[in-house]
């Protein structure tokens, strides 16, 4: 049993739903779902009368929220009398690549809400200026796709990995991802950025050529340009949104599916290293409950 599962048991009672504390606490309601049939395992007691819609708390769950909720407040008083929470006072600079919005702002509210005093300044780029930054001391850490080669003054400590897909419009289904790849116009993100080495290897790899015609910044607009049947590409599964999903053809690259690492990159050794312990807990916590952890 976890803190954090007790957490959401809290907020699905002050909610009502799975759904609305899935919005409050930055989760998807599957994760939500997950964490609770989890805490149910463990404690080996049903918490939810699930016949009905939305599922709502039986007896035995109620009598659990009370106790859920003095552990939690408990909890919470602790961390705001915590000597670590007292020393998290000052500012650190962390950069970040396209696509990271699924992980990202969730991690930064959850540090707020812990360390009032710690404010966390934020910048985006490509992953070898960010990394650049990193070694002239101008940036504290940076997330981004794990790079094939890292400077030995750098250290990378992965997060997640996620598999990369081939998207197309939804007319397009049954294909396969070369199929899709060799038959189509091809859109593609920024060559410099590490992802793109990471698809042109593989690509380069099984031997399928591509017809660029398109290479893309963000990737709002390389998305758009695929459900306007402009093109095919390539992307990390949480670069999709989720509203496009309906609307998207989305197959694997490679079977099994090509994997990007997202890691934290910082300098070995930093003077302030308690302050990238606390973010990189909170960035840990946050990529296990991500939509990620379905797939």
């Amino acid at each position: 049993m976890q803190l954090r599962q007790l957490q959401t048991l809290v907020a699905i009672a002050d909610t009502g739903s799975f759904h609305a504390a899935a919005a409050k606490l930055g989760l998807t309601q599957a994760a939500v779902s997950m964490q609770m049939k989890s805490l149910e395992q463990s404690l080996r007691l049903e918490l939810f009368e699930r016949s009905v819609r939305p599922p709502r708390l039986n007896n035995t769950g109620l009598l659990m929220l009370e106790q859920a909720r003095e552990i939690t407040s408990l909890c919470d008083k602790l961390l705001d009398a915590s000597p670590v929470s007292s020393q998290l006072t000052g500012s650190i600079r962390i950069g970040t690549v396209p696509g990271m919005s699924f992980i990202l702002p969730q991690t930064l509210d959850n540090l707020h809400q812990t360390y009032r005093r710690l404010q966390v300044r934020v910048v985006s780029d490509l992953a070898d200026e960010l990394v650049h930054q990193i070694v002239q001391g101008r940036l504290d850490a940076a997330v981004i796709t794990q790079p094939q080669d890292l400077d030995g003054q750098l250290l990378s400590r992965p997060l997640l990995s996620e598999p990369l897909m081939v998207i197309a419009p939804r007319e397009f289904a049954g294909q396969s991802d070369a199929e899709l790849l060799t038959g189509n116009p091809y859109i593609g993100f920024n060559r410099k950025a590490e992802v793109s080495r990471l698809i042109e290897q593989a690509l380069n790899q099984r031997n399928i050529k591509v017809d660029p015609i398109m290479e893309l910044d963000t990737m709002e607009t390389f998305q758009m340009m695929v459900l306007h049947g402009l093109g095919v590409g390539i992307l990390p599964i949480s670069s999709i949104r989720e509203r496009f999903f309906d609307d998207l053809y989305v197959v694997p690259f490679g079977s099994p599916a090509l994997q990007r690492t997202i890691s934290m990159v910082q300098q070995r050794e930093h003077h302030r290293q308690i302050f990238l312990d606390t973010l990189y807990d909170a960035l840990s916590r946050v990529a296990a409950n991500s939509r990620l952890k379905e797939n």
